[in-house]
């Protein structure tokens, strides 16, 4: 294995304790009092926790971690002399408030998404298909939001919102959902989130504009056809 291999071996590590920590993490950890409700807590503070100083994690390791990141998981930022770091989105840890992590979208952004059809997709699987129909929709389930992306992996601009294994793509009519009472919002890295209905924390499907699997099936009438059946 050579050097470059163990070296992005070795970033990817990080990133995903990173992650861990600032999204599920941060009360386990002790970062509960110096969490901002916009998400940052103090560097110093995340390199201090045991799984950062017991392995003797660096700030320059972790902000090459933040520039590099494909997916644009993470911010840094600089006030008042003190170094900030964050999860852009996909947290589960309490004290993170939306209005200050993520932007709000309102109904002329929600018609902009989707290069102008107001839609958005979110990326699942067979295996779980059969209870989201059942349960009547998407749930956020532990996260605080569902996640969706702008577009498929891969098309222009798209960098995450979705993992590139997804068998099934529910595409969304935002402006629709948001009519319903639905509240959507937009990641620092272009995630589009939405904490579901109020009440159950569901994307109903009514809100539903189509579902398609990557094979290219639609379906309707509760099963999967052809698209041009």
């Amino acid at each position: 294995m050579g050097r470059k291999q163990r070296s992005d071996d070795e970033t990817t590590r990080l990133s995903r304790k990173m992650s861990a920590i600032l999204r599920h993490r941060i009360a386990e950890n002790g970062l509960s009092g110096v969490l901002r409700p916009d998400g940052y807590v103090p560097l110093d503070k995340l390199l201090a926790t045991n799984g950062f100083a017991g392995a003797g994690v660096t700030a320059e390791q972790v902000r090459v971690v933040v520039e590099t990141n494909d997916k644009q998981r993470f911010s840094m930022m600089e006030e008042d002399g003190v170094t900030y770091i964050r999860a852009n989105q996909g947290h589960t840890s309490t004290g993170v408030e939306a209005e200050a992590l993520l932007d709000r979208l309102d109904e002329a952004a929600a018609q902009r998404l989707g290069g102008g059809q107001g839609l958005a997709v979110h990326g699942t699987y067979y295996g779980a298909w059969s209870s989201i129909v059942s349960s009547g929709g998407l749930s956020r389930m532990t996260r605080h939001h569902i996640h969706l992306a702008e577009g498929l992996p891969g098309e222009a601009g798209v960098i995450s919102g979705m993992r590139k294994s997804a068998e099934v793509f529910v595409w969304v009519d935002v402006l629709r959902a948001m009519r319903m009472g639905v509240t959507f919002y937009l990641s620092q890295n272009r995630v589009v989130l939405t904490p579901g209905r109020e009440v159950d924390g569901l994307l109903p499907l009514e809100a539903f504009a189509s579902v398609v699997d990557h094979s290219g099936r639609v379906w309707r009438d509760g099963g999967w056809h052809a698209a041009d059946s």
